[in-house]
């Protein structure tokens, strides 16, 4: 054989070989991408059939008919976005058991009114937010505004007991006595304690209420002199 012949040759043969690698190569790249590939539609369908057990349903078209009929996505997305902001779905329900014990969505709104109705009155009554007139006593380590007597609320009438030297005094400076003032109507009662607020307007003296009704104009009655706790 010839020295070109040769040179051909073994050209020819590195060639040949070449193109052998590169198809090697082709060839383990293409199984690589196929097995990433698969991999990745492994996990989708993991997920698929996670997300369709959660909602106990066979397929998506199943899902999809599900939602559809529940309400529209807009409505579905607006309804998420409510849950997310009110603090996920256990806070939800938990407001949702509260209503339900306190007599149904409607009575739970209708309660949730008188307390906002409520809280307004009281806040525009005058002596709302006054400190005590006299120094607070320390219950537990906290302080406390002292109490000088107890008073009892019902429809029309205020009985009070349990008068404290303070109250005794407090009465003393406004001419009567205990015996005078331990069971009043409401319009007695609030003619009675009147002069105690032009008396010392920047404070308010503490009473210990409880009510035998369920009129807001009794206790407002008590509240036009004193403060309640």
């Amino acid at each position: 054989m010839r020295r070109t012949d040769d040179v051909f040759f073994f050209t020819l043969i590195d060639f040949l070989l070449q193109i052998a690698f590169f198809g090697v190569l082709l060839f383990v790249f293409q199984q690589t991408a196929s097995r990433v590939e698969q991999s990745r539609r492994a996990a989708e369908e993991a997920k698929k059939n996670e997300l369709l057990a959660g909602a106990g349903v066979s397929d998506l078209t199943e899902l999809t008919d599900m939602l559809t009929r529940m309400a529209p996505l807009d409505q579905l997305r607006g309804t998420s976005d409510f849950i997310a902001t009110n603090g996920g779905v256990d806070k939800v329900k938990a407001a949702a058991n509260a209503a339900s014990e306190a007599g149904g969505i409607d009575k739970f709104v209708d309660m949730a009114k008188q307390v906002k109705l409520m809280t307004a009155r009281i806040s525009q009554l005058e002596g709302y937010g006054k400190p005590s007139c006299l120094p607070y006593v320390s219950v537990s380590g906290h302080p406390q505004p002292k109490t000088i007597a107890k008073v009892q609320v019902e429809d029309n009438v205020i009985t009070m007991t349990d008068p404290t030297p303070e109250m005794q005094t407090l009465l003393t400076g406004l001419g009567t006595s205990y015996d005078h003032v331990q069971r009043l109507s409401l319009a007695e009662f609030k003619a009675t304690f009147a002069p105690v607020v032009a008396k010392q307007p920047d404070c308010r003296y503490f009473l210990s209420l409880s009510r035998k009704t369920a009129l807001y104009e009794p206790v407002q009655t008590v509240w036009t002199a004193f403060r309640t706790q």
